[in-house]
C-alpha cells in the first residue's frame, strides 16, 4: 500500500469552497432515494405480492444487470466525447432524469396488459440506462471539480451525505403512504415524490461554476478498457468488486431476514432508518479518518468493523429486534467509509493518469459495481432456492446466506486491499495543486 500524504491542516485540507459542495451535493438524495427500492424493495416486492419465484427473480435480476454494467463503461465513454462538445456534463446529467422517473413508476406500476416479466424487464432497462447517464456524469463532475487529494474525499462525502439522507426518506415513506393513502395510491405519491426531489435538485447545478471543461486525450470508444491496464487502478477494482458483492447480497436479504428470523416485518422501515441515520453520522468521522490514515486503510478498518458487527446476526431469531437495531447502527457506521472513499480514491486516478477522462474511469468503475451486484443478488436468491429454503423452511440457510456469506467475501476484500495498493500514487495527486 502507498504511503499516505502528509497533510498540514488536518481534515481541513482541501476542502473546496463552500457554495460548491452545497450545489454539488443535492442531487445525490433523490439518486439515492430512486436506486435504494430498485435494489432492495423490489426483489422482495415482486417475490411476495406478485408472486415471481425466487429462481426466476434472481435469474431476470441477473442478466439486466449484467447488460446494464456491460453499457456503463461505453456510457461512460460517450459521455466523455459528448460533454467535450457541449463544454459541460449538465446537459447530459439531465438528459437521464426524464427515463428515470419512466423507469420507476413502471416498477410500481407493473405493465400487466404484457405480463409481469417483460413489464419488469422494460422497467428496469429503462431505469437502468437512464440512472447510468446522470448518475455517472454527476460522478465525472465531482472528479473534475477539483484535483486534490482531499478535495476528492469532501466532494465524494458531501454526495453520500444528499445519497444518506435519500436513502432514509426512501426507506421511511413507502409504509408511510401506504398506510396513509392505501397501497395503490401510497406508491403514485411515492413515484411523484422521487419525481419532484429528482427535479429540485438537479437545479443548483445549473450554474457557470459546475461547467467545467472535459479534458484527456481522445480515444476510439473501443479502447475504454485501456485504464485497466494501469495495476494499482485494477486492484482498486477488484477490491470493490468484493466489497459490492457483499453488500449486495445482505441487501437482497434483508427483508427476507427481517421477515422469517426476526418476525419484526413491520419494523423494517425503522432499521433501514437507524442503518443509514448512522451512516451519516458515521461520514465525518471515516473523512477525518482518510487524512490521517489514508483513504484506502480507512476503508479497510471500516470493513472490518462491519464484520465484526454483521456476522453476530447469525445468532439471531424472533424478537430479537433490539440486538438487530445494535448491528444496524454499527454496521452504519461503517456505511460512510464504504459509499466515499473508494470513489474518491478513484478520482485521484483520474488526477494521476495525464491521459484520463473522468467519464471512462466511472464509467469503468460503476461496471465493476453493477457487475458485483448483479451476480450478489443474481446468484444468492436461486442458491438459496435449490438449497431448499422456502418462507418458514429451513431458516438457517437464510441466516447463513444473509449474515456469514457477506462477512466472507468482505474478508477477502480486505486480504486483497492489504496485499496489493490500491491509491494512486497521491504524492504525484498532490504536486497538481488545488483546484476548488
Amino acid at each position: 500500500m502507498t504511503a499516505r500524504p502528509r497533510h498540514t491542516l488536518g481534515w481541513l485540507a482541501g476542502r473546496p469552497a463552500a457554495r460548491l459542495l452545497a450545489a454539488y451535493a443535492p442531487l445525490g438524495l433523490p439518486l439515492a432515494f430512486g436506486a435504494l427500492p430498485v435494489y432492495l424493495l423490489i426483489p422482495h416486492l415482486y417475490a411476495t405480492r406478485y408472486g415471481m419465484s425466487l429462481a426466476l427473480l434472481g435469474g431476470l435480476l441477473l442478466v439486466l444487470r449484467l447488460a446494464d454494467a456491460v453499457l456503463d463503461p461505453l456510457i461512460g465513454h460517450w459521455s466523455d466525447l459528448w460533454a467535450e462538445v457541449a463544454g459541460s456534463r449538465l446537459r447530459l446529467i439531465l438528459a437521464g432524469i426524464p427515463g428515470m422517473i419512466l423507469g420507476f413508476f413502471l416498477l410500481f406500476q407493473p405493465w400487466q396488459q404484457v405480463g409481469l416479466v417483460p413489464s419488469l424487464a422494460l422497467a428496469l432497462a429503462i431505469f437502468y440506462v437512464s440512472y447510468s447517464l446522470t448518475s455517472l456524469n454527476y460522478q465525472a463532475l465531482g472528479a473534475e471539480l477539483t484535483q486534490d487529494y482531499n478535495g476528492h474525499t469532501w466532494f465524494t462525502t458531501a454526495r453520500e451525505a444528499g445519497a444518506l439522507v435519500g436513502v432514509l426518506l426512501a426507506a421511511a415513506l413507502p409504509q408511510f403512504l401506504e398506510r396513509r393513502f392505501g397501497a395503490g395510491p401510497g406508491l403514485d405519491i411515492f413515484v411523484l415524490v422521487f419525481a419532484l426531489t429528482l427535479v429540485t435538485a438537479f437545479a443548483p447545478l445549473w450554474r457557470p461554476a459546475m461547467r467545467r471543461p472535459v479534458t484527456g486525450n481522445r480515444k476510439p470508444w473501443w479502447t475504454f478498457y485501456e485504464p485497466l491496464r494501469r495495476p494499482p487502478l485494477r486492484r482498486l477494482l477488484e477490491v470493490y468488486t468484493l466489497s459490492q458483492m457483499g453488500n449486495a447480497i445482505a441487501a437482497t436479504l434483508f427483508f427476507f431476514f427481517v421477515d422469517e428470523i426476526l418476525h419484526s416485518k413491520v419494523l423494517a422501515p425503522l432499521f433501514l432508518l437507524v442503518y443509514f441515520l448512522s451512516g451519516a453520522l458515521g461520514m465525518p468521522v471515516w473523512l477525518a479518518l482518510s487524512t490521517r490514515l489514508g483513504k484506502a486503510r480507512t476503508w479497510s478498518s471500516a470493513m472490518l468493523l462491519s464484520i465484526l458487527a454483521f456476522t453476530s446476526a447469525v445468532f439471531l431469531g424472533p424478537g430479537d429486534a433490539w440486538a438487530y437495531g445494535a448491528i444496524c447502527v454499527l454496521t452504519g457506521l461503517t456505511l460512510g467509509a464504504d459509499q466515499a472513499l473508494p470513489p474518491s480514491i478513484l478520482a485521484d486516478h483520474t488526477d494521476y493518469d495525464s491521459d484520463a477522462r473522468a467519464g471512462n474511469y466511472f464509467g469503468l468503475f460503476n461496471w465493476v459495481a453493477k457487475a458485483a451486484t448483479a451476480l450478489g443478488a443474481g446468484i444468492i436468491l436461486p442458491l438459496l432456492q435449490w438449497s431448499g429454503f422456502r418462507p418458514g423452511e429451513h431458516l438457517w440457510l437464510l441466516s447463513i446466506a444473509y449474515a456469514i456469506v457477506p462477512a466472507l467475501i468482505k474478508v477477502a476484500a480486505i486480504l486483497l486491499m492489504e496485499l496489493r495498493a490500491v491509491e494512486a500514487q497521491s504524492t504525484v495527486v498532490l504536486k497538481k495543486g488545488v483546484a476548488s
